[in-house]
Formats: structure tokens, sequence, C-alpha cells
């Protein structure tokens, strides 16, 4: 008997049903079916792509499978919702690596269906009633900080572990029985539809740079002479902050993770938090930061020195550009958080004023991007200022608000929004509140919101996993 009889037709494999190898008459046992090899770490990219375009709804069709969820959400190239005129197909011709979707049958614009048709391919795994595929614990913590996960439920007990993760694309439900193989499960939202959804199709991410963030490494982008690692969250204390050269490789927690990644620890500073520190003998220019420490509602006291503060200001300044929020490390999110408030909070109300000004004067621009007209003129323009205003949180649909909304500001390249100078400036030099804004300073405002945006995420995940899960 075939035990793959259910799981062959396009029900179950979605689009990979036409992937799968004809079997001849003769032959009395069937090949096992198909699917892709799903790879994706810091050093290989997804599949061998560092840059991916993302969508919070599949645009594809989908099977039972939960791996064809998956790649239905992750693309090779930006979509373009088309809504109304004036999009033609002409727009999408004259845009390379661009292609068009149709939303709710409201334009002519010719689809051309997403594909990962040129993926390696391996036999799938029967397990209960669907087929796996095989992937590395490595791979399902990229897939987790990439679609920018956080855990809302884990248990792990005598009868085995299980974990659920909500994400921008989608849930992860990670289930490992004792004595089982341990299967992960994706499935899309069901709270969406295209039809009413106001957002852009797909939006960018890079895969090193989400694990770089996950894993509390800030990388200079035009110079590898800077890549500086976090300390993880401390008890309640006084603790004095040390920049250590190369000091990454003595580190403990990220450590492992990063190494898991590809990535070449031996290469990477460190801030290393020295327990011991006397407040009497501090060294000269010193500040305190207090932040969160592993004790709820107590605070751990950080001494800054001078050359400390600034490899904050440095890093501050070349955090990566992303227009959603990060999984992120919780270590390096509460010491630049602390560092960036006074100046943030500083400009806070004039910043926010100035994307929702932005966001009324030039509706146009937005709306080339893939945003719904309506949406852009009657709720977008508080939305921005709201979220601006508020802090912190966890919406990354604000988040995308808001960083499309900065661009609008910015007219040089893209890889040039990942380094700025305003923190080190404002380190050196304080300006007053008053001080016009540059679209410098627009985007690394627009960063520093973005960590305040982004969530925390476990760096030592990898010890609830075994090192090959079943991906059903």
């Amino acid at each position: 008997m075939d035990p793959f009889y259910n799981t062959r037709g396009a029900e179950h494999l979605g689009t990979w049903v036409s992937r799968q190898l004809s079997s001849p008459w003769y032959r009395i046992a069937r090949p096992s079916p198909i699917g892709p090899k799903i790879t994706a770490k810091l050093s290989d990219g997804f599949c061998g792509l560092n840059v991916i375009h993302v969508s919070r709804l599949p645009f594809e069709q989908t099977g039972k499978a939960n791996w064809t969820a998956l790649l239905a959400v992750l693309h090779k190239r930006q979509l373009l919702a088309a809504r109304t005129p004036p999009f033609e197909p002409a727009f999408a011709d004259n845009k390379e690596g661009v292609y068009v979707v149709e939303i709710d049958g409201v334009s002519n614009v010719p689809i051309e269906s997403p594909s990962w048709s040129s993926l390696q391919t391996r036999p799938l795994v029967r397990h209960g009633s669907t087929a796996c595929t095989v992937i590395s614990r490595a791979t399902l913590i990229t897939l987790l900080s990439l679609s920018n996960a956080r855990c809302i439920f884990r248990h792990s007990g005598a009868a085995g572990h299980r974990a659920a993760y909500a994400s921008y694309s989608g849930q992860w439900y990670i289930d490992w029985p004792l004595g089982a193989p341990a299967v992960v499960h994706f499935a899309a939202h069901d709270s969406h539809a295209l039809a009413a959804d106001v957002y852009p199709a797909s939006f960018e991410r890079r895969i090193d740079k989400c694990i770089q963030m996950t894993a509390g490494v800030v990388v200079a982008p035009e110079s590898s002479e800077f890549k500086c690692a976090f300390p993880g969250r401390k008890p309640p204390g006084i603790w004095l902050l040390e920049y250590q050269p190369k000091g990454f490789p003595a580190a403990h927690g990220s450590r492992h993770l990063y190494n898991m990644m590809g990535g070449k620890v031996y290469e990477v500073d460190f801030l290393f938090a020295r327990g011991d520190a006397d407040e009497g003998h501090l060294p000269f220019q010193s500040v305190r930061l207090e932040l969160p420490s592993k004790e709820t509602g107590q605070a751990a006291t950080f001494c800054v020195p001078w050359k400390e503060r600034q490899v904050l200001a440095y890093s501050m300044d070349c955090l990566p550009w992303s227009p959603l929020s990060w999984s992120v490390h919780r270590g390096l999110r509460d010491l630049l958080i602390a560092f960036s408030k006074p100046t943030m909070d500083k400009f806070r109300k004039r910043f926010a004023q100035e994307l929702r000004d932005i966001v009324h004067q030039t509706p146009e621009k937005l709306e080339a991007r893939g945003w719904e007209p309506q949406f852009i003129r009657e709720s977008m323009p508080d939305i921005v200022f709201g979220s601006v205003m508020a802090g912190a949180g966890d919406s990354g649909d604000a988040v995308r608000i808001v960083t499309d909304t900065a661009l609008l500001f910015w007219d040089g390249p893209m890889s040039g929004l990942d380094e700025t100078k305003f923190w080190q400036e404002q380190l050196e030099s304080p300006s007053d509140d008053e001080e016009p804004f540059t679209p410098q300073m627009i985007i690394a405002l627009t960063k520093c919101f973005v960590l305040e945006w982004s969530i925390e995420f476990d760096y030592q995940i990898y010890h609830d996993f075994p090192t090959e899960l079943l991906f059903g």
C-alpha cells in the first residue's frame, strides 16, 4: 500500500504537485513525493537569498502541508497591490524585479504568480496525516526571526515540549512529544483578507540583519572593523560596562546562537557588564543607565564610561534599516533604548508631527508604494502620530506605517539608511529641541522607534529543539 496515497494531490501539496516525479506504469511501488529543501541561516540566507520579500497573507495556492503556506508568504521579488488606476501593466514593466498582484478583482493587471520552483528538492517524510520536509533548528530560528515571531505559549514537562509563536505572517506551533520526532507547523493568518488589506502587498527583510539583531550583534554596514555584541539582561545591582575588542568568543549567551547561524564570533567585539563595580571608583565621565533586570519590578544600574558611550552612539547610528520591528536580543534593546531615550523624548513630539504632516502633504507618493488611498487620507496621519508618541508597542502594522512614511523624506540610496551620524553628533554636541529636521535625523529617529517597538526574543531558544525537525 502507498503510505503517501492521500498526500500526493494539489489539495495537500499546492503548486508543488507539478514538481512531482512521474512513475512508469509498470512500477508497483511509487517513489516518495518530493518537496522543498528549506535552509536558512545568517551565512547562507534563505535558500541562498539574503533579501526576501514577505507578505502577511499567501499569494498563491497552498495545500494542507504547512510548508506550502510558508513558501506562499515568502517571495523572491517585491509584490505591488494593483488596486485602482493609475496602476497599469506598464508600471510593473518599468520596475525590474517587481511583479503585480490583483486584489479583489479590481484591476485588469496580469498576475505573475510567485514561485519557488528553482528550490532544491528532497523526498518528503510521512508523519501522521501529512507529508513533511526536514529542517534544522538553525533554519527554524531564522524563520522565526524573519517573521518577527514572539513566544505566546511554552511548556516543557514529562510528556515533552510544546510552544506557540505569533508572527507577522502567521502562527508557528512546535510539538515535540517524548520519544517522538519534533514537528513544526505554520498556519497563515485567518484574521485578515486580501480585499480588506490596506497595506502594500509585501516588504523587504534581510536574513543577515534579522539574525544579527536576534543575536545582539551590531555590524557597521561599510566597515568590517566594527562588529559589537551586547550583554544579556542582568540581575539587580550595579554593573560597569566595558568595551572589549574581540571579546565575544569569551562571552556567554548569544555567542552559541551566532556560531550556529554561521557567524564568526572571533571577529566580534563585546560590551562586557562587570558585576563588581564600585560606585566610589567609577571611571571619569561615567553616566548611569537604569535598565530592566531579571527580577520583575527591580532595575539593574549600568555605569557607562565615555568610551562605551561612544560605542553605544555608534551602534545606534549603525542599526540596520527595517520596515518591520525586530525579534531582538533583549540586552541590546535594553541598553540602546536606555541610552537613546532622553534624546528621543526631546524630539518625539516634533518628529511625530513631521511624519503626520508629510502624509497629509504627499499622499500620492504613498499610493505609489501600494497603500490604499482612502486609508492614507483618513487614518494614516493619526496612526503615525499616535504610534511615535506611544513610545513602545508590539504592532508590526504600526511599524510598517511609520517606516514607510519616514522614507518619504529620504532621496538617497537605500544602502545609506543603515548608517547615520546623528547619535554620534548628539553625544559630542547635543542640539536643542528646535533644531530643523534633516533626512538623516528622521531616519535615525525612525530606527530608534523601530527598536522601541521590537519584540524580545530568547536567544537561547535552541535548547528547546533537536537538531532536526519535521516541517509538516
